[in-house]
């Protein structure tokens, strides 16, 4: 059985949508929620296969949280705007995209696609996470960076720029597939374009942090989850 998410301003929608995935699939829903703290104690919690979230946040870019989760945990964006669905396609690990209001057979194609989704293999990830070090391709060489050495990891649009305690790289990657193979319990997005080590961190505030000699912003939809995941209070 996989577990999933609920995430969502309107109790009205989300219970109709709890009711239907009750319905028509086994799923398992550990939380049911408007809140984003609550939703990240569910994920730290229970293996979660899929989290759904409207797109009903007045502060928050339903996108920006997307990239706070894991690309483990398939993501299915709703919303009473089709502009959206577009978007959808630059993030691998979206799942699907649903119009409000919720129409039963393609509800059924999206449980389809939701068991048709294989989890990842626990193993594998402990294998890689067991390294203390990794190689980036930087100027057609691979350089080997200790993850003890890591401070930041900026985006520059198609690009990455990697500072460590000695020196900084250029990479060609996107920052959040580059942020999805760092170890979880080391670095954490804190901001659209900026991952950082949690191991060197000095200072923090509710927007902004001390990294090494750097001060970086933390972004507005992702301050409650930075703020809980240190086990602080705004």
């Amino acid at each position: 059985m996989k577990n999933g998410i609920i995430i969502g301003n309107s109790t009205v929608n989300r219970g109709y949508l709890a009711q239907m995935i009750g319905e028509y699939s086994d799923f398992n829903i550990t939380e049911n929620t408007h809140s984003l703290k609550n939703a990240q104690n569910s994920i730290d919690n229970h293996s979660v296969a899929f989290i759904f979230v409207f797109d009903d946040f007045e502060e928050i870019n339903v996108f920006d949280l997307v990239d706070c989760w894991h690309t483990e945990i398939s993501i299915i964006i709703i919303s009473n705007k089709p502009e959206l669905a577009a978007k959808c396609y630059a993030y691998h690990n979206i799942l699907d995209f649903l119009m409000l209001p919720l129409n039963v057979a393609r509800f059924i194609k999206c449980i389809a696609k939701i068991s048709n989704t294989k989890t990842s293999n626990p193993s594998l990830k402990s294998d890689i996470y067991g390294q203390d070090h990794f190689f980036v391709k930087t100027n057609k060489k691979f350089v080997r960076i200790n993850y003890g050495d890591l401070l930041i990891v900026e985006g520059l649009k198609d690009y990455i720029l990697v500072r460590t305690l000695y020196d900084e790289y250029i990479v060609h990657a996107n920052i959040g597939n580059f942020t999805n193979y760092l170890p979880r319990d080391r670095f954490m997005r804190i901001h659209k374009s900026y991952t950082i080590a949690i191991g060197h961190i000095k200072t923090v505030t509710s927007n902004e942090m001390e990294i090494g000699p750097h001060l970086i912003p933390i972004g507005r939809s992702y301050q409650e989850k930075t703020l809980t995941l240190l086990n602080m209070k705004k």
